[in-house]
């Protein structure tokens, strides 16, 4: 699994990502130990059987000169790929405008035909599921003051998300054009941690800031790596194998460019 967060401010884009992969073995049918029956589980086992450091989760495209940035989490394999080498693939074979709805389509098309071929059918919806979440950020017209943030799952099997029934193969999640501000983000892969502190209900304590037009970059810079940081820090004490790690990729976007910086390494 995976943590990645993308928040849009008046100067810009902050994202970050932890960089951690975790390897896990499905168990779906067990042995009895008296008659050695095999049995099917009700429901199938995830067990961890490794992981692995600084996986490429958080990364730019660029298309006509212009930069793009780009977070991912769900599946970290497919087709034999990781979503890292299947985007950059998709990067440098894509010949159309760089208006961020088209590139953001060549994109999903293209990672559902690797779904495709990852199951060796041509209808998604008849294979097993298998999901990436994907983050895409950029800019309107080159202007600062129009951000894009745009959160998609791409799919295979049974849609996830709850009360859809309609298979397309892609789901948008949240986009900050669709609300009154351009000011705000969204986050993927293990949300519940940030989720449980910025909508905590105790009274006693102070909400989480979210006012984002009033935050500079440096600001959400650092909000971003806190985010992602508490993900890492809650799991590593919590009861359970944890699926993030450090480091921590922190990037920025504005129209001069994207910019990178490993963080806890």
């Amino acid at each position: 699994m995976s943590i990645a967060i993308a928040i849009a401010v008046p100067d810009g884009i902050a994202l970050a990502a932890d960089t951690q992969t975790t390897w896990f073995r499905t168990l779906d049918h067990s042995r009895e130990k008296v008659t050695g029956r095999e049995v099917l589980l009700e429901s199938p086992l995830q067990i961890p059987v490794g992981w692995s450091k600084m996986a490429r989760k958080l990364f730019k495209i660029t298309i006509r000169g212009i930069d793009y940035a780009i977070a991912t989490a769900g599946a970290a394999l497919i087709n034999k790929k990781t979503p890292y080498s299947i985007f950059k693939h998709l990067e440098a074979s894509y010949t159309g405008p760089p208006e961020f709805d088209s590139v953001l389509t060549h994109l999903v098309d293209g990672m559902k035909e690797q779904l495709r071929q990852h199951h060796g059918v041509s209808d998604l919806a008849q294979a097993p599921t298998l999901l990436v979440d994907i983050i895409f950020a950029g800019f309107a017209d080159q202007d600062v003051s129009k951000p894009i943030v745009a959160s998609n799952v791409v799919y295979s099997g049974q849609p996830p998300i709850a009360g859809v029934t309609t298979h397309t193969g892609v789901h948008r999640r949240w986009i900050n054009t669709a609300g009154p501000s351009r000011y705000g983000g969204c986050w993927i892969g293990r949300t519940e941690f940030i989720s449980h502190i910025v909508n905590h209900k105790n009274p006693e304590l102070p909400p989480i800031s979210g006012q984002y037009e009033l935050m500079t970059l440096a600001d959400v810079v650092d909000y971003t790596t806190f985010l992602v940081r508490f993900t890492c820090d809650f799991q590593r004490f919590a009861i359970m194998v944890p699926d993030v790690g450090r480091p921590i990729v922190s990037c920025t976007l504005t129209p001069d460019g994207f910019t990178q910086t490993l963080v806890d390494a």
